[in-house]
């Protein structure tokens, strides 16, 4: 009746004397470990722990486990087995006492395998929970920042505009200064053109994510979009007064989209004149017959490396937005067009040495998928 009453339980167990000996053992607790019939028959438990051990992740533990057990007949223990097999069993081991005397120890084994992993599914749910709360979070932080950004970004050229037009105006009568007013519609001109391009910027975010970003290739000469980039900025480096020096090797032709790569440029340059702190800016062009290489280097403030990782994605920055402005998108709408023709964008730079930006492009250009 004994017997049959632990065969019906679901946990395994085993009943040792003091010398060790097998008294009583059931069926889960043979099913559990595989326990062999030569084994049973010994009813010897040191063998049958060794073959259990054969079975343990960590069989050293266990085994640490039970000699300090036998050395202490009255101790109790729990403990968690992991098996090979990636079963998991808890074990409890308590004496067993007849007329006050411990004669014996009896171990319980219940497989706990299928609660463990719910338990560990609920805690990988609960930390992708988390990771998605905080990514929801440190997305609305960054619209946040970025609509105060923009609106920033938008109005001071709107301010600028304003003013200048409204002095324009005021003098708009006979005998006015022409000198004056033309100097007046370029300040106009620079800041609509700011606009401008602060708005295509806006555009190519929203285009590059909604997977809408099509490039129109050609052939095309990187040398020349140089050159075509540098003229659209000639005011802005001539303002900064910054030097720019272009080393190229003529010409240096791949199929690409020109519009693209000179908007790529722009950026980079854009870059180099407000964080180089008006020293020369170095533009180099090459080729090694496989890949066109394109570097714009500046002297300026420069850039940690933990921060180098960050900077190529949307809304990032290296530094502070009201030390330098910017939307934040520049480089990442930069290294989406690379990427877009099969290139790659990087950045190498140590703090107070500048930085050098380099586009690599492949000369035989293969459409990679969408970004």
């Amino acid at each position: 009746m004994l017997k049959a009453t632990l065969d019906s339980t679901a946990d395994g167990i085993l009943v040792v004397d003091l010398h060790r000996r097998i008294v009583l053992l059931n069926r889960q607790f043979v099913d559990m470990f595989r326990i062999p019939d030569d084994i049973l028959a010994a009813r010897d438990d040191r063998r049958a722990v060794n073959f259990a051990l054969d079975q343990i992740r960590d069989p050293e533990g266990f085994q640490r486990t039970i000699d300090g057990i036998y050395e202490h007949p009255d101790a109790s223990s729990f403990q968690v087995i992991e098996l090979k097999d990636g079963r998991v069993i808890e074990c409890y081991s308590l004496p067993q006492y007849m007329a006050g005397a411990v004669v014996g120890r009896v171990w319980s084994h219940r497989d706990v395998t299928a609660r463990v992993r719910a338990e560990e599914q609920c805690d990988r749910l609960l930390r992708d929970e988390r990771k998605a709360r905080a990514e929801a979070e440190e997305a609305v932080r960054l619209r946040d920042e970025f609509v105060a950004i923009a609106s920033h970004e938008l109005r001071t050229p709107l301010t600028s505009l304003q003013l200048t037009m409204q002095g324009l105006e005021r003098r708009l009568a006979p005998g006015m200064d022409l000198e004056r007013a033309r100097s007046a519609l370029a300040r106009c001109a620079r800041q609509i053109g700011r606009l401008t391009a602060l708005i295509d910027q806006l555009l190519d975010v929203s285009r590059i994510q909604a997977g809408r970003l099509e490039l129109q290739l050609s052939e095309v000469d990187l040398c020349a979009v140089v050159r075509d980039a540098a003229a659209q900025l000639a005011d802005q480096l001539a303002l900064a007064g910054v030097e720019l020096v272009v080393r190229a090797e003529a010409p240096v032709v791949g199929r690409w989209d020109g519009d693209r790569l000179e908007q790529v440029v722009t950026n980079l340059l854009t870059n180099a004149v407000k964080f180089g702190g008006g020293k020369p800016i170095e533009v180099a062009i090459a080729s090694d017959g496989r890949v066109a290489r394109l570097s714009v280097t500046d002297r300026g403030i420069g850039i940690a490396r933990e921060t180098q990782a960050q900077l190529f994605e949307r809304f990032s920055r290296g530094v502070s937005a009201r030390n330098y402005g910017g939307l934040g998108i520049g480089l990442y709408i930069a290294r989406t067009f690379v990427v877009a023709h099969g290139g790659r964008l990087y950045v190498e730079s140590k703090p107070g040495e500048g930085a050098t930006f380099t586009v690599e492009l492949p000369l035989s250009h293969a459409s990679p998928p969408p970004p």
